[in-house]
């Protein structure tokens, strides 16, 4: 299946250790194994969320890629996106992950 790329993603693998900071939140934008196109498809990208000294970003993508442009063992635990048009959307912690043997393509929710 064709995929229309817009972007960028770059993954961190699941067997390089801990992603996570204390707060569960995915680290910084290093360490990352690999990098392919894909198809960035906004779920929710919205500033509502407020606290005492501003407010907070809630994100959350769908990314479609090709089975051929990641590895064989494609088990990310983070990605870190950047769209064509946007510019960088940040550093995620990956959700779900469906490969779809069919077409082709694999998808991760973050």
């Amino acid at each position: 299946m064709q995929i229309f790329p817009n972007g960028y993603m770059k993954y961190r693998l699941a067997d390089r250790g801990n992603d996570l900071d204390d707060n569960g939140y995915a680290v910084s934008d290093t360490g990352f194994s690999g990098e392919c196109r894909c198809t960035i498809t906004v779920i929710t990208d919205n500033r509502k969320g407020r606290y005492d000294d501003g407010q907070y970003r809630n994100a959350s993508y769908s990314i479609t890629c090709n089975m051929e442009d990641v590895s064989d063992t494609f088990n990310p635990t983070a990605v870190s996106l950047t769209h064509d048009n946007k510019g960088n959307l940040g550093v995620f912690q990956v959700q779900r992950v469906e490969y779809y043997n069919l077409t082709g393509t694999i998808e991760v929710w973050v």
